[in-house]
């Protein structure tokens, strides 16, 4: 072979090897989430509170079967479940951009395969929320409303802040769920582990998690409730999960030796709003605010 036969090979290569590498990074690269999107689908309800506080719900075409707020929301196409996704209904209602809790990596994965762009929203921290607030809020077009929402957020943590000044931090118990055995009997309890959106609420009332360990949802034992003896207890109980009210208050009775029960501190809460780490959590964190450092008698007047 030539010398100009072995140079004309390797140009006929490198190109070939250009436009190789180019095809395959085009099939591998994540599909951009356009700029302006006009048909979403939100994963989380959450995320689909943030939607609608955003002004966005026109262009809301598919959420999960638990995002129950606003309740017009109920007119939406379910596209998915708690952890899994009817990949053929959020087929069919198109959309341009999935938003997606920043926990779902195998979701994003499959979703991107798809050819669907996927933006990640940080919904397990008060302030990866706030943050996603912003970011997402200018993504969209919504700057103005977000600004809005961040500034009522705010306004309620520095509030929570003034409350809690110059008291001491009560211990809490932040129970999320009754695990029942036999009608209306609670055997054991999941609380509020560490490192989450709750546990930080309960941080930025004046409060501090009387649960310490590494578990972010722990079911606790009677006997691990005695054992953490917690000052205060919040107990999130919405309506439509069957709970009976009086049953929950006859369990927590059993519990006399424990300071919260023994101080009237258990604080039961049945607005829904408290399970969403959401834009209505400046609502909860009132509460929970109220809850951990009540007004002196002087101040109710």
């Amino acid at each position: 072979m030539s010398y100009r036969s072995i140079a004309i090979f390797c140009c006929v290569f490198a190109v070939f090897a250009v436009l190789t590498h180019r095809s395959l990074a085009h099939l591998t690269r994540p599909p951009e989430a356009p700029e302006d999107p006009q048909r979403i689908v939100s994963l989380a309800p959450s995320i689909t509170e943030l939607l609608y506080a955003l002004g966005l719900e026109d262009r809301v075409v598919g959420v999960t079967d638990y995002c129950v707020y606003p309740p017009r929301v109920a007119d939406k196409p379910q596209v998915a479940g708690f952890s899994s996704i009817n990949f053929e209904a959020l087929l069919r209602v198109r959309p341009d951009l999935v938003l997606l809790p920043v926990d779902k990596i195998v979701s994003r994965v499959r979703l991107e395969q798809l050819g669907i762009p996927v933006m990640l929203l940080d919904t397990h921290s008060m302030h990866g929320f706030m943050d996603a607030v912003e970011t997402f809020g200018r993504a969209a077009g919504r700057d103005e409303q977000a600004q809005a929402l961040l500034t009522d957020m705010r306004m309620a943590l520095d509030a929570a802040k003034t409350r809690a000044h110059g008291h001491p931090k009560p211990r809490v118990l932040f129970v999320v769920m009754h695990s029942n055995r036999g009608k209306g009997h609670t055997s054991e309890v999941n609380i509020i582990g560490r490192e989450n959106f709750f546990s930080e609420m309960i941080e930025a009332a004046g409060g501090v998690n009387a649960y310490q360990g590494n578990l972010p949802f722990p079911l606790l034992s009677r006997e691990a409730i005695i054992f953490l003896n917690p000052e205060v207890i919040i107990d999130i109980t919405p309506p439509g999960m069957g709970a009976n009210l009086e049953a929950m208050r006859r369990y927590w009775e059993g519990f006399s030796g424990v300071s919260a029960i023994a101080h009237d501190r258990l604080h039961i809460i049945t607005d829904a709003s408290a399970t969403v780490p959401g834009p209505r959590f400046p609502q909860t964190l009132s509460l929970m605010s109220e809850a951990f450092h009540p007004a002196a008698p002087e101040e109710k007047r």
